[in-house]
C-alpha cells in the first residue's frame, strides 16, 4: 500500500496498459467531471433492464446526455463521444444516442465517430419520442436516425 501512496507502484494502469499495447492500443485518461457517452448508454441500459424498468428515467438520462454535450467545450465534446457505447437493449435508444451525438457534433462541424454510422443505430420506423410533433421540429441528425425528438425537448428545464 505504501508503494501505491508514494506512486512507486500503480496497479491499475499497468495491468490495463499491457493487454491494450499488445492489441496495438494505448490507454488515455481525460481529466473531466463530464460523463462520456458510453457511460450514459450504460445508465440507460441499466434503467431499461432494472426491475422497475422506468422508461421515464431512461428518457431523462437521454436528455441528460444531450445537456452534457451541449454544455461541453468543443474539444471535450468530441472526446466524450469517441468510445462507442454498448447497445442499450432497445434500438430506439441506440438510435437516439447516435442521433444526439451527431446533432451536437455536426452543428459545430466537429468530426463524427465511426460508430454513429453503424446500421443498428438507425431505425426503420420513426420513433416519435416527443409525442406528436411536426417533422420540421426535429433536428436533421435525429431525423436521419429515425428519432423524432423536437429541438425544444433536447434540454432539461
Amino acid at each position: 500500500m505504501a508503494d501505491v501512496e508514494r506512486s512507486a507502484h500503480d496497479p491499475g494502469s499497468a495491468s490495463l496498459e499491457r493487454p491494450l499495447e499488445a492489441a496495438g492500443h494505448r490507454l488515455c485518461s481525460l481529466p473531466t467531471t463530464s460523463t462520456p457517452v458510453a457511460q450514459w448508454a450504460d445508465v440507460i441500459y441499466r434503467e431499461l433492464r432494472s426491475a422497475r424498468a422506468s422508461r421515464a428515467v431512461a428518457f431523462r438520462a437521454l436528455i441528460g446526455l444531450s445537456d452534457e454535450l451541449a454544455a461541453a467545450t468543443l474539444p471535450l465534446r468530441v472526446a466524450l463521444c469517441v468510445a462507442a457505447p454498448a447497445p442499450c437493449d432497445d434500438p430506439r435508444y441506440d438510435a437516439a444516442i447516435a442521433g444526439l451525438v451527431e446533432h451536437h457534433l455536426a452543428k459545430d462541424r466537429l468530426p463524427l465517430p465511426e460508430w454513429v454510422g453503424e446500421p443498428h443505430r438507425f431505425l426503420k420506423e420513426p420513433w416519435r419520442a416527443s409525442g406528436y410533433i411536426d417533422e420540421s421540429e426535429v433536428p436533421p441528425a435525429l431525423a436521419r436516425h429515425g428519432v423524432w425528438l423536437a429541438e425544444a425537448d433536447l434540454t432539461s428545464v
